[in-house]
């Protein structure tokens, strides 16, 4: 029975490494420079990201103000 349940855990932090690991990566990508093509272009809604927010963010963002904005509160829980 114990060697069950190591197992179980064993495999549920395989689990949440592997989520932390595309996490991690998910987040490097978004602060990765956008290509020339579609710099400037907001990944949720298409929109033009504002001039100053890319030139403040020195390009590595892929969101508007607006989208951004909704994007921290969803990931906080609060929408």
């Amino acid at each position: 029975m114990d060697d069950m349940i190591d197992m179980a855990q064993a495999a549920e932090q395989y689990d949440r490494d592997q989520a932390l690991r595309a996490q991690a990566i998910r987040c490097a990508e978004s602060f990765a420079p956008r290509q020339t093509g579609i710099d400037g272009t907001c990944i949720d809604c298409d929109g033009v990201i504002e001039p100053e927010r890319l030139s403040t963010l020195g390009r590595k963002t892929s969101r508007c103000a607006s989208c951004a904005q909704d994007h921290e509160m969803r990931i906080r829980g609060q929408r």
